[in-house]
C-alpha cells in the first residue's frame, strides 16, 4: 500500500509543477506528462510483479492502462474539438496512469467541476464579457419594441483569454486525494 501512496504523491508533485508551469507559460512540458505516464505504467507493473509474478505485472499494467484510457477519453474528445490543449490531456492521462482509474477519474471530475463552477464564471465577469452580454440582451429586448429603421446596433463582445487548466487539475487532484482518505 505504501508504494501506491508513493505513486499518488509522485503524481501530485507532477501535477503541482505542471500547474505552476501552465500558469506562468500557458503550456505543460511533455517531459512531465509523458514521464508521468511511463512512470505510472512501470511502477504499477513492478508492484504487480512483486505481489503476483507475471500475472500480477499484467494486472498492474492493465490497471494503470485503464486509468490512462479512462482519464484521457473525455479530454481527447475536447482536444479534437479544440476546446482543450494537448498538455492538459496528457496531464490527465498521467494522473490516470499514476493514480489508477478510480482516483484519476475523480480528480478529472473535480477539476472539471472547479473549471465550470469557479474559473469560467470568474473569467467571464473579470474580462467584461458578462456585462457585454447583459448590454446586448437589453438592446435585443429594446429592439423588439422599436420600429425596424430605429433599431440599435449590438455591442461587440470581447474575446475571452485562453483558459489555463493546470491549476484546476491540481485542485481537482487535491480534492480527490482528500476524498479517498490519502491526505488527512
Amino acid at each position: 500500500m505504501d508504494i501506491v501512496r508513493t505513486a499518488i504523491w509522485v503524481c501530485y508533485g507532477i501535477a503541482a509543477v505542471a500547474a505552476i508551469w501552465d500558469f506562468f507559460s500557458g503550456r505543460i512540458p511533455n517531459i512531465l506528462t509523458l514521464g508521468g505516464v511511463v512512470v505510472g505504467l512501470v511502477l504499477h507493473s513492478a508492484v504487480g510483479y512483486v505481489d503476483g509474478g507475471a500475472g500480477g505485472a499484467l494486472r498492474g499494467f492493465g490497471a494503470s492502462l485503464a486509468g490512462l484510457a479512462i482519464c484521457s477519453a473525455v479530454p481527447l474528445f475536447s482536444y479534437s474539438r479544440r476546446e482543450m490543449g494537448g498538455g492538459d490531456v496528457k496531464l490527465l492521462a498521467a494522473i490516470g496512469a499514476l493514480c489508477g482509474p478510480r482516483i484519476g477519474f475523480d480528480a478529472e471530475g473535480f477539476a472539471f467541476a472547479i473549471l465550470f463552477l469557479v474559473i469560467f464564471p470568474w473569467r467571464i465577469v473579470r474580462s467584461g464579457a458578462f456585462w457585454d452580454r447583459i448590454g446586448n440582451a437589453k438592446i435585443g429586448l429594446g429592439n423588439l419594441f422599436r420600429q425596424k429603421q430605429k433599431q440599435l446596433p449590438y455591442l461587440s463582445v470581447r474575446k475571452l483569454p485562453p483558459v489555463v487548466l493546470g491549476p484546476a487539475i491540481l485542485a481537482g487532484l487535491s480534492v480527490a486525494i482528500v476524498r479517498h482518505g490519502i491526505w488527512p
